[in-house]
């Protein structure tokens, strides 16, 4: 694997210098300059693309901060914007971003500076974080928020409707019989978990029906050992439910477990329905019935925001929510003739 002291040798200057020109340091003579592109060039040496960069002066990286890599979520947004990129001929720079770490806003500089990021993607819940925010303003770092909480005066926003699709979901179990339906929440604080418990109701307020008891909506944190304790209270009440409608696929799945542990049948004795399609969805058995997130869509759109050249920093008393349809793919966690087929016109775009 070639690397900057391969680079330096062949150019004849030091690592540093070769460092330097990375970092586009204006202090480099334009020959010396020239000498350790040439050399990148006969190596094929192009950390994060930058050697590409200098070349063209246009700085093409779109940055991506991933507070938990591991979460399904995150995980198909991540592919989302690698597959969005390379169609659009940008490069994604990931960086890890710890909540409460030390000197959060050195690290980000220098990941800012060496990865030369113009645009970046901010999903839940760093899209809002006020003052990192305040701080990519400052930088003057173009911004595209991913299902903000509240909205920004300057940085618009790309989201699928959460209340909308929650209420889908429970008029979706309402029409294969279900009216003993629960649901497991998810973390407090999420804006996500507010919007799709408010759906989860407002399904039974549109069907002139009596809203479940406090005792059908348990409380979790997105986790499965959440959703697992969740489930456990739920699947042991004596008017036990028939159904259950969980905020995302981790909790979803521990709902299935729980049930396995308790004998019960799956979609037979209790449906079950998580969000996001995650990859745990297709993975656990039975295949779980979800919400499909259009993470794709969601992404191209914000690649196409950034290409347009809007100043998204410019202030605005109403910044542009670009709204992209979701869908339900029915799986065999919930009674269905046709499991793995999406259902289609259930959502609206704006």
């Amino acid at each position: 694997m070639t690397t900057i002291y391969d680079v330096a040798d062949l150019a004849g200057v030091s690592a540093k210098t070769v460092s330097r020109v990375l970092n586009d340091d204006k202090a480099v003579k334009a020959a010396t300059r020239e000498k350790v592109l040439d050399a990148m060039q006969r190596l094929e040496y192009r950390p994060n693309t930058q050697a590409r960069q200098l070349r063209t002066g246009a700085p093409s990286s779109v940055g991506f901060l991933l507070e938990d890599p591991t979460s399904g979520y995150q995980g198909r947004f991540h592919h989302a914007m690698l597959t969005a990129c390379m169609e659009s001929g940008k490069h994604l720079a990931v960086e890890l971003y710890e909540p409460g770490m030390a000197d959060w806003q050195a690290y980000l500089d220098r990941f800012i500076t060496d990865a030369q990021i113009r645009d970046m993607i901010l999903l839940p819940t760093l899209c809002d974080f006020g003052p990192l925010k305040s701080f990519l303003k400052s930088r003057g770092i173009h911004c595209v928020l991913i299902s903000p909480s509240t909205p920004d005066s300057h940085y618009v926003s790309v989201a699928m409707d959460d209340r909308l699709a929650a209420r889908d979901v429970v008029e979706y179990l309402l029409r294969l019989g279900h009216t003993k339906i629960a649901h497991i929440a998810g973390h407090p604080d999420h804006a996500a978990s507010i919007l799709r418990r408010n759906g989860f109701y407002e399904a039974f307020d549109a069907a002139n029906l009596k809203r479940p008891s406090p005792d059908y909506v348990a409380h979790g944190d997105f986790l499965f050992k959440s959703g697992f304790l969740a489930a456990e209270r739920l699947l042991s009440l004596k008017d036990r439910p028939t159904a259950i409608f969980a905020c995302n696929d981790e909790m979803a799945a521990a709902a299935c477990s729980v049930a396995h542990k308790k004998g019960l049948r799956i979609p037979q004795d209790i449906a079950i329905v998580g969000f996001d399609d995650a990859p745990i969805s297709s993975a656990v058995w039975p295949t779980l019935t979800t919400v499909r997130q259009p993470y794709l869509e969601m992404a191209r759109r914000s690649i196409q925001i950034f290409n347009t050249g809007s100043d998204t920093l410019q202030p605005s008393d109403r910044q542009v929510r670009h709204i992209i349809p979701h869908e339900i793919v029915e799986r065999e966690t919930t009674l269905s003739s046709e499991p793995g087929k999406p259902l289609m016109g259930l959502s609206k775009s704006s």
